[in-house]
């Protein structure tokens, strides 16, 4: 630090003082160069971003002066900008794991127990209020004439909203963002699986299978994916395609996150599965990763992406069972395909799928969630004589 540094004065900012850096901020955030345009994988990481530019603009804005932009100016900051009042605290909960809001009542799921909260708003403006707050941080409308959102809250969480008259209340679901950094032995130790299970996923990211996480909503598939691409090699390209950034892996330095967007107004393009695959085989990845297969084209594409001699690939469907999430593959590809027959979309499957993982939830006798994989079934690249599904059930 030379002189001039040092004889500055240094003190915390006013209340007017902080007043402008936030107004800043907010301006930077509006115009998308900064905070607008980035994804995060963490709510730490927005942290230190906001930090440097409280610090860029005080050092521009105040001459004379060294203002300290110390934690709890950036938090204040955070909560005036993206601030989601009283969700904030369950957002920032790692036991947290879902968030309902029903008009001026809430429901979340803690340690995978349901916990009722009563009413927590004042009144339905407060909560109308966040809905704003959500609104205004995407490019997405939400009206009369548009009663549906679907989007990502600024620390990674999905979130759901209806509203009347599409409905009798106000229903807000939010899928917070686990922000547990698990690895196998983790989960192992969780009770999810054996051990000698736990070493059959490392032989199949380490011999390149093909591998489809199937369960229930909120069976813990993103988690398990999540986990398992963490042992992908460092040296290998990764192209990760998905609706919303729910699979994050910014500790692999060659991962690579394409995000499908919808259209939304009439100057927009849709940017859509078909082509981010397109996009994908021009840039050379060594796997594909496709998030959870949600319609019709992403089924198609995902096909199409491990039909393309890309191995050691992960997505994630919702289903009952291991044959189930082949048979549910299928009939969506069929809807988007409908000119091919079911034999070739069974042979598709067939060759595209190498391991399917089912995941189950129990109840325990306290009411608490666990979660485990109940199947794993290896599935052959022939037919049976039947023209059905060959499968190796290996637990």
């Amino acid at each position: 630090m030379n002189l001039s540094n040092r004889l500055l004065a240094t003190r915390r900012p006013d209340d007017q003082e902080q007043k402008k850096l936030i107004k800043a901020v907010k301006e930077r955030v509006k115009k998308a160069d900064d905070l607008g345009n980035l994804r995060f994988d963490r709510r730490s990481d927005i942290k230190d971003r906001l930090q440097e530019l409280l610090e860029e603009i005080s050092f521009s804005s105040f001459e004379g002066v060294d203002l300290i932009i110390d934690e709890r100016f950036v938090e204040k900051t955070l909560s005036e900008i993206f601030g989601l009042g009283l969700l904030e605290d369950f957002l920032s909960d790692c036991s947290v794991t879902d968030i309902f809001m029903i008009d001026k009542s809430m429901v979340v799921i803690k340690d995978g127990v349901k916990v009722f909260m009563g009413e927590v708003f004042k009144d339905i403006e407060e909560v109308y209020l966040i809905i704003d707050r959500i609104k205004n941080n995407t490019s997405k409308n939400l009206d009369q004439r548009t009663p549906f959102l679907n989007t990502e809250l600024y620390d990674g969480s999905r979130c759901s909203i209806i509203i009347p008259p599409a409905s009798d209340k106000i229903y807000i679901s939010i899928r917070v963002f686990n922000c547990k950094d698990y690895n196998l032995e983790d989960l192992n130790a969780s009770g999810m699986f054996s051990t000698d299970t736990m070493e059959k996923l490392y032989r199949f990211v380490e011999k390149k299978k093909n591998i489809l996480i199937a369960g229930c909503m909120g069976s813990g598939k993103t988690t398990l994916l999540n986990t398992m691409a963490k042992l992908i090699p460092r040296d290998e390209f990764i192209n990760l395609i998905q609706d919303v950034p729910e699979i994050q892996l910014g500790s692999h330095p060659y991962a690579r996150l394409l995000t499908t967007r919808p259209k939304i107004r009439e100057v927009d393009n849709e940017i859509n599965h078909e082509k981010l695959l397109y996009e994908t085989l021009r840039m050379k990845a060594d796997r594909i990763i496709i998030g959870e297969v949600r319609d019709n084209m992403a089924a198609y594409q995902m096909l199409q992406a491990l039909n393309t001699g890309h191995r050691g690939s992960f997505s994630t469907i919702h289903s009952d069972s291991a044959y189930d999430a082949l048979i549910r593959l299928e009939i969506l590809s069929m809807e988007y395909r409908p000119n091919l027959s079911s034999k070739v979309l069974k042979q598709m499957v067939a060759r595209a799928i190498d391991v399917v993982l089912y995941l189950e939830c129990y109840k325990k006798s306290d009411d608490s969630i666990t979660r485990k994989i109940s199947e794993i079934a290896e599935v052959s690249q022939d037919l049976d004589q039947r023209g059905d599904y060959r499968l190796k059930r290996l637990i």
